[in-house]
């Protein structure tokens, strides 16, 4: 019985090595470099997002073919006006589509711009805000029929 557990102790400790050793060997490299500077910048927007009380009125869906994409953006109930707002759209399948538009102020705290949706799937929608204190960014997913 003794030799058994013997081996059987040697059998794991193999078996341990080798899987650290594969591990080691095929690391990602999904560590982020400096995440916890970057995580305090994002807590801190998000601490700044709660204290305007910042609310994005975003479309309910996207079209494949040309979209005229409207976000209504407030703080306090009141309208976010001179803002930066970029609108990023990427398909999640193809970052090959991937694009960026500066969003123009049409009416106070109303943000437009025209995107084209060349294909069907699955696509990310970002926002990123820039206003006084405030640098931040939003995002959703649409699918597209």
């Amino acid at each position: 019985m003794k030799p058994f557990i013997i081996a059987l102790y040697a059998l794991f400790l193999f078996a341990m090595a080798s899987g650290l050793t594969v591990a080691f060997r095929n690391a990602e490299g999904l560590v982020e470099p400096d995440y916890y500077l970057k995580q305090n910048g994002w807590f801190r927007a998000k601490t700044e997002e709660r204290r305007i009380g910042l609310q994005v009125v975003r479309p309910e869906s996207i079209l494949q073919g040309e979209n005229e994409l409207t976000f209504v953006l407030t703080e306090q109930g009141k309208p976010l006006t001179n803002a930066a707002v970029k609108l990023f759209i990427g398909q999640v399948q193809n970052s090959a589509q991937d694009v960026t538009f500066v969003m123009r102020e049409t009416a106070p705290g109303i943000y437009k711009t025209t995107v084209d949706v060349p294909a069907r799937g699955k696509w990310l929608v970002r926002i990123d805000l820039s206003s006084n204190n405030l640098n931040t960014s939003k995002s959703w997913f649409y699918d597209v029929n």
